[in-house]
């Protein structure tokens, strides 16, 4: 099963779409192009929160053009940078957003061998996270529903600090003994994914594996000195690739920027060969060559 992730596309008004030197909404119709183009395609894509920069309406109606051209299901987990009201007048009813009426998201997907389960982690009025205790009751409930069942946690705020102060002073305030405290009663839980945080982390909490996406706009600057300025960077923005097979999830990182590709088969030495024994896992000896 291969799911893809985008995240933090804080799409604007299709007017005024540049910030920062970045063409925001471009990068998102960029991002929905690869999708589209990728082979193997993915068999389902989420997008991990800050959907819109400010949570307006003209900003949804804009997100939705640029979302329209997509061909591969899809689902949406609002970020702080999201408004509930808005996000869910625009959404309801699509993209795995629930009913208008409900309180948070509770998205369960089980369309394939790897089960993903929403932790919606807004706390409403606050760029910082929050867990609720009624939140963390329905993710106990909905994991112990199935038990058997590997699962991926998506969210949008990460549950660990990484150093960058002032993007940690964003994060989760309150749940995190209880979130650790639920991930220790189910042993199905494989992974957990986030965004947030505008570049790509990975980390361990209560034992899980997580992985943070890198954003389709502009990158935060690795900066772990203690109250440094908060700083945008020209790293690439991009997207994840998660790839499940049998019991392990492989996370890959892609550019949305278009990369030179060149094909090195006729510059390995007895390449032959080298497929004969790759193809049967077999070790491949050294005095078969390789590319020099």
């Amino acid at each position: 099963m291969l799911i893809a992730q985008i995240s933090d596309l804080h799409c604007r008004e299709a007017q005024s779409s540049t910030l920062l030197g970045v063409d925001i909404n471009r990068n998102i119709a960029s991002a929905v192009a690869r999708l589209n183009g990728l082979s193997p395609r993915p068999d389902l894509v989420i997008a991990t929160g800050d959907l819109t920069g400010g949570g307006k309406p003209d900003q949804y109606a804009a997100l939705d053009a640029l979302l329209a051209p997509l061909e591969l299901p899809l689902y949406l987990l609002p970020g702080n940078h999201d408004e509930r009201e808005a996000f869910l007048a625009a959404f309801a009813g699509r993209y795995g957003v629930e009913d208008r009426d409900a309180d948070f998201m509770q998205t369960v997907i089980d369309t394939g061998p790897l089960r993903l389960v929403a932790l919606d982690t807004i706390h409403p009025g606050h760029h910082n996270g929050g867990i609720p205790d009624e939140r963390l009751a329905c993710l106990d409930d909905t994991l112990a529903a199935a038990a058997d069942a590997p699962t991926l946690i998506y969210m949008h705020h990460p549950p660990f600090r990484t150093g960058i102060w002032w993007m940690d002073r964003l994060g989760i305030l309150d749940g995190l003994s209880g979130l650790a405290d639920v991930l220790g009663r189910h042993d199905q839980i494989v992974g957990m994914v986030a965004g947030h945080l505008h570049r790509t982390i990975h980390a361990t909490f209560a034992g899980v594996p997580v992985t943070v996406a890198p954003t389709t706009c502009y990158a935060v600057d690795l900066d772990i000195h203690d109250e440094a300025a908060p700083k945008v960077t020209a790293e690439p923005p991009g997207f994840m690739l998660h790839w499940w097979q049998a019991d392990t999830l492989v996370s890959h990182t892609l550019f949305l920027d278009g990369h030179q590709v060149e094909d090195v088969t006729a510059l390995m030495h007895n390449w032959p060969a080298r497929l004969e024994r790759m193809r049967e896992h077999l070790p491949v000896p050294k005095a078969l060559g390789a590319i020099e």
